[in-house]
């Protein structure tokens, strides 16, 4: 119910686990930075120095840091469009000469940062270019704790959510100390949660098409329109983000083919070595290809075939990081279809959430916003509500998975900063002990939720088979 202050028991148990969460948050960060020197910023984060301050397109007074990835967006952007000012594409890290797309993303998710070169070197200016885009960004990753204070607009109290949700979370803090586009997927991801199932029909497809143009993976998305019925929808969804997508490489300067093959190159030829691999805790990487290789990693430990398997299994996923994806989004499909009509809700959401965010073999910790809309969800539930994202149960599956999905959102959103020390000779900090392995308790939440959502099957066919 809109604007009503009660609160659901769900919401209840998140906002202690929050709170609880905070007020251990602030000793820990102080006794790492006073009292051991620990880099409290880049274990939430990433190192504030990164190195992109020569190219002048952030504003002064922020020391050291200057948003590496809105700065490398808007040099990528004046590249790869021809852009007044660009650069030569050798002169970028990481870009080959002769290279006429830089980019991993397609032109239209390179929107934002064509506006902000195009703005920056204009009569605007630089500095309010960049300070426009932080506005708008900050917008859009705050959009779901506000969104949550809206629906509390009733309660004196409406100013928790913006802090647990919004000021003191990881995802939120970390996105926005990188300057990082991928922030603006956050409104069409809680429009798709909010809507989906909901009318007008056409409101969540259109929010995964908007979300999917920002980032390609969140197309994944889709797949939560089987569990109510939208398969036709879906289908269309998918075949329009990939129109527009592909039509978008006709604005290239280097013409169709040239940048068409040149990111397609890139993204072939985008590999896991190094600091980035999956076989890899640090730095953090909660993808599902990392979460699935140490899964299989622990299993080759057994004895006998199972351990051979598991060996096996994770060489492929070290190989091919989106194999573990794509099981998991074939077991999606197949149960949502199966289930459609009676998937409840909080799983309709959470899976694909989960599966769009955390698909790419390396996934920063930004990408963990989606766990800051499941949390505006359930801090928006009040009881009684008979279309309730997360209702209590009388089986103990159902409480079980109402338990672990809180507990992984506080654990992802809480900036418990406590980290280990860098290895010798390391290139970055240590993140912290939670962002290191939050990964794996997602990874654990989808196998959850598909088992819950088998046990609800065959709890409706047994209601089903009883009924005179």
């Amino acid at each position: 119910m809109a604007g009503d202050p009660r609160l659901s028991t769900w919401a209840r148990r998140l906002i202690l686990l929050l709170t609880a969460g905070l007020v251990i948050a602030l000793p820990l960060a102080w006794v790492g930075s006073q009292y051991e020197g620990k880099d409290i910023g880049a274990s939430l984060s990433y190192p504030a120095k990164d190195g992109w301050c020569h190219v002048g397109y952030t504003a002064p007074g922020f020391g050291i840091h200057c948003f590496g990835d809105y700065a490398q967006g808007v040099v990528g952007a004046q590249v790869d469009f021809g852009l007044p000012g660009a650069p030569l594409p050798e002169s970028i890290p990481g870009i080959s000469p002769g290279e006429v797309y830089t980019s991993l993303y397609p032109p239209i998710g390179q929107f934002p940062h064509v506006a902000s070169a195009l703005a920056a070197n204009s009569d605007f200016g630089r500095e309010r270019t960049f300070y426009t885009y932080m506005i708008l960004l900050a917008l859009a990753v705050f959009a779901p704790s506000v969104w949550a204070a809206w629906r509390w607009r009733r309660s004196p109290f409406l100013i928790v959510p913006v802090i647990l949700i919004g000021v003191a979370a990881v995802p939120v803090f970390a996105m926005l100390d990188r300057g990082n586009s991928a922030g603006f997927v956050v409104p069409f991801v809680l429009a798709f949660a909010v809507l989906l199932g909901r009318d007008p029909p056409w409101a969540a497809p259109a929010a995964v098409v908007g979300a999917a143009l920002v980032r390609p993976q969140f197309i994944l998305l889709a797949v939560g329109l089987f569990a109510v019925r939208q398969w036709r929808r879906a289908l269309a969804a998918a075949a329009a983000f990939a129109v527009i997508t592909v039509a978008s490489f006709a604005l290239m300067p280097s013409g169709f083919s040239a940048a068409f093959g040149s990111w397609y190159g890139r993204l072939s030829n985008l590999n896991t070595a190094g600091a980035g691999s999956v076989a890899r805790d640090t730095p953090a990487n909660p993808s599902i290809a990392r979460s699935a290789t140490a899964a299989a990693g622990w299993l080759s430990n057994a004895p006998s075939f199972i351990g051979e398997w598991a060996a096996s299994t994770m060489e492929r996923f070290v190989s091919t990081p989106l194999l573990p994806v794509a099981i998991l989004l074939l077991i999606t499909a197949v149960l949502f279809i199966m289930a459609a009509g009676s998937v409840p809700r909080s799983i309709a959401v959470v899976i694909p959430l989960g599966l769009a965010s955390l698909a790419p073999g390396v996934t920063p910790v930004y990408y963990l916003m989606f766990t800051v809309v499941i949390a505006a969800l359930i801090l928006t539930d009040a009881p009684g509500d008979g279309d309730a994202f997360l209702v209590d149960g009388a089986s103990w599956w159902t409480r079980a998975w109402g338990w672990i999905l809180i507990v992984a959102v506080a654990l992802s959103i809480t900036p418990i900063t406590l980290a280990g020390d860098t290895p010798e000779g390391g290139p970055l900090p240590r993140h912290s002990y939670i962002l290191e392995n939050i990964g794996r308790l997602w990874f654990l939440v989808l196998l959850v939720a598909f088992a819950v959502l088998i046990a609800h099957m065959i709890n409706r066919r047994r209601s089903r088979a009883t009924m005179p």
